[in-house]
């Protein structure tokens, strides 16, 4: 006969899992859902693989079991279970009854308790056990009869630990391990050990003695001093084990017949998926249970010829709205609500007859179809939900419809095309609770336009100057890489980080910096230290990299997407940053560098066409500006609004000289503290930039916010509030999120705070550059005049030699005007056959 086998799921360490790995999911009415669906999706996987035909899951009751008694401090240093979490406990139980699992709990015991008293009882009976947990210390109970499913969800690991599996990997019996527990105690359960004594020491001496008890009747084998250390903490040492040790005996029975595999309860199940608007794991409960017959309620789109769709736009109703939604693929669909698509090649008579158009990325949608004469009607949902979560990793179609229609998987996204209107209109609705549609209305949606011209135009390269820029770099990567083995004393792999590292550490015997898991680091910050502490050797690999790049990201990179005109279209991206600035990518533009001259020679590639002149225009100073106004600093507005050099001003205050007495040296230290402070670096960052030590760069902070201390409780009001709401705006109402602050790890949670305030000050230069684009285009739409390139606070544009002192005028004007400070914003116009 067949030897039966009971599956025994943990239930409280996989909803715990469940709760803390899935963010951010709940019903339309607010109610959190995210530990129930994550729960119900390991379940249903674990319950699809094992096929179970006994089964039953245990789940604690409450804190407080027969182990507070032992110890009142078993466990006190956990935080109470998150409220949302408490509330959905009852839900994932009501999910398992629906399905006919059966789910055991008893008051003052754990979830552990359960399954080990189960177990012993089960395998009494000639039941195979198998428990199904994360947990390690449930290990304990494997014997010849039962075994551990010990599942990793965040690794996606499942390892069956069988009794001689357990021995020939852990090389200890499972019932030890309250014996290792005792000695070493478990930190996650406040469960103390003996002090000094870790989980590897504690493994080693249960290995030798057998137990506890048997390793305190032979203390005076061991050392003096670690003799010592055990015979003061006895008492806390069995303690420790006896908390450790699951009990077997909690009183409660279990039929064969309540175990046994039955069909789910259609009717529960069906209330319970519509009431937690849970409904994309049907298709999964229909894969294992093939019998049900669920629902999922998401009605999916029917395709229907071309001229349905424009007989319903075509009705007459003058009080509804005529609303389409727009999925361009492959192939372009036209939605409408009463769930009908269809597959067009011209969509341009469905825009007309519409009042609403619901799409994802317009721009990409103007560069298939090239007209934005009803830019007016169009919403972009993907810049929607960019505006209402800024640190969202993916803004496409698939991504926002599983996750508004809370789906799983698409298999194809025309089945779900009319749903789109729904969930434009529920992002719309969202931006004005969060009161982010006028930032959608007034800088992002205007500014879709602008990009399409700009990314149409393309920016013009001169393709000869990058081939003898190329020629140039390689030379001097040459040269360097001469001097770098001579230094060295061999040739060597100069891209081999490994190589690297032996020449430095090993064969030339300098002090590393830094270790990580592979070796001694080589990286920027490492080599930066090394050539400020005198190694050549350093300085050149740091200069042969910086030519390395400068050739294959900017002239290789650019070159290869050069049209057959020398023009490069990049892309630029409205959701690729989290503070609202753009990027771009094929090729990234928006990184140009212009650290120093050799740098700068990859700008001097971008020229005017024949009759033109390139304008570029950059905002002075605007971040220190928007600093400056946002912080009321009286010294700061003082000095703007006179025209003064603040980089010497604030030399002046800092050393507290004349403002006539400040030499370079102090404007430079001046400078890099003004800047240094918007992004938040640290006195070593500062240390680094100028070559200076840490305590002299630590000085020069504290002593600036003495100085200015606007500006000190500015950043901390910001950093304050953000912990506060767990976001940052910015002047025009843009949001940012910093879920870092709620990190345990403080290096997290500083990175969180320079974040925060980064983003105020970055994000409000951002919206202000965005309202300049806006402008300027708006000027100059359907002249030959053209804005080809934005990048951080500069504008390039393409001018007919002609019309230059004019528009020069022009941009200043727009530029200077685009929102009002309580300082001035300032613009420097330069203008060229190359920009500089």
């Amino acid at each position: 006969m067949k030897q039966k086998t009971v599956y025994l799921f943990d239930g409280t360490s996989f909803a715990y899992r469940a709760f803390y790995a899935i963010k951010g999911l709940s019903t339309s009415k607010g109610f959190p859902t995210n530990a129930i669906y994550g729960f119900a999706r390991m379940f249903l996987k674990l319950y699809r693989e094992l096929k179970p035909e006994y089964v039953a899951v245990a789940f604690d009751v409450s804190r407080k079991t027969f182990r507070e008694k032992i110890s009142s401090d078993y466990k006190a240093n956990r935080k109470p279970a998150p409220d949302d979490f408490k509330a959905q406990l009852p839900y994932i139980k009501k999910f398992l009854t629906c399905l006919g699992i059966p789910v055991i709990e008893k008051e003052g015991f754990e979830a552990d308790d359960i399954l080990g008293t189960l177990a012993g009882k089960l395998s009494e009976k000639r039941f195979k056990v198998i428990i199904v947990s994360p947990d390690k210390d449930i290990r304990q109970l494997i014997n010849e009869k039962v075994s551990v499913l010990s599942i990793t969800p965040q690794k996606k690991t499942e390892i069956l630990y069988t009794f001689e599996k357990f021995i020939d990997t852990f090389d200890y019996s499972p019932s030890q391990i309250p014996d290792i527990f005792g000695l070493a105690g478990d930190t996650s359960d406040n469960i103390p050990g003996v002090p000094g004594i870790g989980e590897k020491t504690a493994t080693k001496l249960i290995k030798e003695f057998g137990s506890l008890e048997n390793l305190y009747e032979n203390l005076e084998k061991l050392p003096p001093k670690r003799k010592e250390t055990l015979k003061n903490f006895k008492e806390q040492a069995f303690i420790s084990k006896q908390l450790a040790t699951i009990d077997c005996n909690v009183p409660i029975d279990v039929s064969e017949k309540e175990l046994k595999k039955k069909n789910p309860d259609e009717k529960c199940l069906s209330e319970l998926l519509k009431e937690l608007e849970m409904v994309s794991i049907v298709k999964e409960l229909k894969e294992i249970f093939p019998s049900l017959k669920l629902s999922n309620n998401i009605e999916e789109s029917k395709e229907v010829e071309e001229s349905k769709i424009e007989e319903f736009l075509k009705e007459k109703d003058l009080f509804t709205k005529k609303k389409i939604g727009l999925l361009d693929n492959k192939k372009t669909i036209v939605a409408v609500q009463e769930s009908l698509f269809s597959s067009i090649e011209k969509p341009e008579k469905f825009i007309e007859l519409a009042d609403e158009i619901f799409t994802f990325n317009l721009k990409e949608f103007y560069h298939k179809y090239g007209n934005t004469k009803h830019h007016k009607k169009f919403f972009d949902i993907s810049i929607g939900e960019y505006l209402l979560n800024s640190i969202q990793k993916d803004y496409s179609p698939e991504t926002i419809i599983k996750k508004h229609l809370k789906i799983v998987e698409i298999e194809n996204t025309e089945k779900f095309a009319h749903h789109i209107i729904k969930i434009g209109e529920t992002v719309k609705k969202e931006l004005i609770k969060e009161n982010l549609l006028t930032l959608y209305k007034e800088i992002e949606h205007p500014l879709i336009e602008v990009l399409f011209f700009m990314e149409k135009r393309g920016v013009l390269f001169d393709r000869d100057y990058m081939e003898n820029l190329k020629e140039t770099l390689t030379e001097r990567m040459t040269k360097l890489e001469k001097l770098i083995f001579q230094i060295a004393g061999k040739t060597f792999n100069l891209n081999s980080p490994k190589q690297l590292s032996k020449i430095l550490f090993d064969k030339l015997q300098i002090k590393p910096v830094k270790k990580t898991k592979s070796g001694y680091s080589t990286d920027v910050e490492v080599l930066t230290t090394l050539a400020l502490n005198g190694y050549k050797i350093a300085e050149y690999i740091l200069e042969y990299r910086k030519y390395s790049k400068l050739i294959g990201t900017f002239v290789d990179g650019i070159v290869k997407h050069m049209d057959r005109n020398g023009r490069v279209h990049t892309t630029f991206i409205q959701t690729g940053t989290a503070t609202g600035r753009l990027s771009s990518s094929e090729p990234n533009l928006q990184n140009l560098p212009v650290s120093d001259e050799i740098s700068k020679q990859i700008r001097k590639s971008v020229i005017a066409p024949e009759n033109y002149l390139l304008l570029w225009a950059d905002y002075s100073q605007i971040e220190l500006r928007i600093l400056a106004h946002l912080s009321q600093d009286e010294k700061l507005i003082k000095a703007y609004k006179e025209g003064k050099d603040i980089h010497r001003e604030t030399a002046s205050i800092l050393f507290n000289v004349d403002f006539s007495s400040v030499d370079e040296k102090m404007r430079k230290v001046a400078k890099m503290v003004n800047f240094g402070i918007i992004y938040g670096m640290s006195p070593q960052g500062l240390s680094q930039r100028l070559g200076i030590p840490i305590n002299e760069a630590k000085e020069y902070i504290e002593n600036y916010f003495k100085k200015f201390p606007s500006v000190k409780e500015f950043i901390e009001k910001t950093i304050d509030e953000a912990y506060r709401k767990g976001y940052v705006k910015t002047l025009f109402g843009r949001k940012r999120p910093v879920p870092e602050l709620k990190a345990k790890n403080s290096n997290i949670r500083n990175f969180g705070e320079r974040a925060a305030f980064n983003a105020v000050i970055q994000g409000t230069a951002a919206d202000i550059m965005k309202i300049a684009m806006i402008k300027l285009f708006n000027q100059f739409k359907n002249t030959n005049i053209y804005l080809t390139l934005q990048v951080h606070d500069e504008i390039v544009m393409e001018v007919p030699e002609s019309q230059i002192n004019p528009v020069r005028k022009q941009v200043k004007e727009i530029m200077e005007s685009a929102t009002n400070l309580d300082i001035p914003l300032t613009v420097d116009i330069n203008t060229g056959k190359r920009w500089e």
